[in-house]
């Protein structure tokens, strides 16, 4: 059965002598993988778009055996984040992260949305990637039922004021008297950051100002938070 899905591709993988397969984010059908036959050859149409970041319209053939590539409309490939390689490392973390939350054939119509703003942003845009990154990584814990509450303790509801802590497994900002031994202590910078973070669209960022240092701990924080939660290491940055 013939098949149309709007996509961005999130890795590829050598398979047999001239074939990949291909991890596709689509809009439709969530995450799937997709046999792109014969496109190591150098003859092959298909070759450029059947790398990461190719945002498009793909062509496929559904049959028992899975998906096969037969036809793509490239939309974009986001070119401009392979010749930064702060970009390109912040963005393919932003894949990384897709990637490993996301389970085959389940829509994810709202971390697809995600993803591609946040790429565009990184691509366009003269926001710093962390801020980028850290604003995508809030968005995804809000999207699987992980939302930071930062208002109130999680435990005792009280509103947050004084000395804060995160707890890095449950994901929670707590007062210093519900405090456990998973917490670290919340800088009221970061803890600042993550409020107006988790009020700002994308497109706004371009106005939020914090110092390269608030950047590294809010990201820090978030990507630890994530780890946690879903049990993933993000290979592509260091922090």
């Amino acid at each position: 059965m013939d098949t149309a899905v709007k996509g961005i591709v999130l890795k590829t993988k050598d398979y047999k002598d001239s074939d990949k397969l291909i991890t596709i984010l689509t809009l439709e059908k969530g995450k799937i993988l997709v046999k792109a036959r014969g496109v190591k050859k150098p003859s092959s149409k298909l070759k450029a778009f059947c790398q990461s970041f190719c945002f498009a319209d793909f062509e496929l053939v559904e049959s028992k055996a899975g998906y096969v590539l037969t036809g793509v409309n490239e939309i974009e490939n986001f070119y401009n984040l392979t010749l930064d390689i702060d970009k390109f490392s912040y963005a393919f973390c932003v894949l990384e992260i897709v990637d490993k939350i996301c389970a085959e054939n389940q829509e994810y119509v709202n971390i697809f949305i995600d993803c591609l703003k946040c790429l565009q942003q990184m691509s366009y845009s003269s926001s710093d990637c962390r801020l980028i990154l850290s604003k995508f990584i809030l968005n995804i814990i809000n999207y699987e039922g992980f939302n930071i509450n930062l208002n109130k303790c999680s435990n005792c509801k009280t509103p947050l004021v004084g000395d804060l802590y995160f707890d890095l497994n449950r994901g929670e900002v707590l007062c210093s008297a519900c405090k456990n031994f998973d917490s670290i202590e919340l800088e009221k910078s970061v803890f600042s950051a993550l409020k107006i973070l988790s009020g700002c669209d994308y497109d706004k960022l371009s106005t939020v100002k914090f110092s390269s240092l608030i950047l590294d701990k809010t990201l820090k924080l978030l990507t630890k938070n994530i780890n946690f939660k879903f049990d993933i290491k993000l290979n592509s940055i260091e922090l």
